[in-house]
């Protein structure tokens, strides 16, 4: 694996929506806005952030057993494993099920596959949006820069 290869684009949940994906319980992630289109086809890291969703206990499409499956296994302030990002695209209604949430609301969806937990989760401190995490120097780092200069070549020849 080259340098690059080694380094991941990052989102950050709450607990216990990030162990949910780690269980392979809410496949889709959602969020209202579709700055996450960006992630289609890629693998990213999955972060617990340090916030628990205290109103996550009476979600309605997990089971009383999944509700109190291991709640010792939440631990916050972790990247907990990587996802495969198979699609984003806007959810439907029937998407609630896996999304773990209602989707009559327009949301944006993360359609998640592959998800391999770590075996030891990466203690570091999250942050909002999308971040990037260098797994062979074990760092949060700035954006690649390849990516930078593909958003200059687009602004430049958005001056001209």
């Amino acid at each position: 694996m080259t340098e690059k290869e080694m380094i991941y684009p990052v989102i950050t949940l709450y607990q216990p929506w990030a162990t949910w994906i780690m269980r392979g319980w809410k496949t889709i992630e959602t969020r209202t806005h579709n700055k996450f289109y960006c992630l289609n086809d890629k693998v990213i890291l999955i972060h617990a952030g340090k916030t628990t969703d205290a109103s996550a206990i009476n979600n309605p499409y997990l089971t009383k057993e999944q509700l109190l499956f291991n709640p010792d296994e939440m631990i916050n302030g972790f990247i907990l494993g990587s996802a495969y990002v198979g699609a984003v695209d806007i959810c439907r209604s029937d998407d609630a099920k896996r999304a773990l949430i209602e989707c009559n609301t327009i949301r944006h969806g993360l359609y998640l596959n592959s998800v391999k937990v770590f075996d030891k989760p990466i203690p570091v401190l999250g942050e909002m949006g999308i971040w990037y995490y260098d797994l062979e120097k074990m760092q949060k780092i700035k954006k690649p820069f390849d990516s930078i200069i593909k958003i200059k070549n687009v602004m430049q020849q958005n001056l001209f």
